[in-house]
């Protein structure tokens, strides 16, 4: 799981500094974007693994949670804000 949060903040680094600090969204920063989501890709599978969890029912149950959560079909602030009682 550490893992997991670290490559993901790579990622998020990247973003945050073509999105804030003028950085171009050009061929190199896509392909490190490429690179830093493998590497997210690669922890969380290892994670449905250590769960017993087949990755395809955790994708499932994605899905079901958001349109559980967003009946329109697309984001919503006022539903990302006041969610139902069991919906984390």
């Amino acid at each position: 799981a550490i893992g997991l949060g670290s490559e993901g903040g790579e990622f998020q680094e990247i973003v945050k500094k073509i999105v804030f600090q003028g950085k171009p969204l050009n061929e190199d920063n896509v392909f490190h974007m490429k690179r830093e989501l493998g590497d997210v890709l690669w922890y969380w599978a290892n994670a449905c693994n250590a769960l017993g969890l087949e990755p395809q029912d955790v994708i499932n149950e994605n899905i079901s949670k958001l349109q559980t959560r967003y009946p329109g079909g697309k984001f919503d602030e006022w539903f990302s804000e006041n969610r139902k009682d069991g919906d984390l």
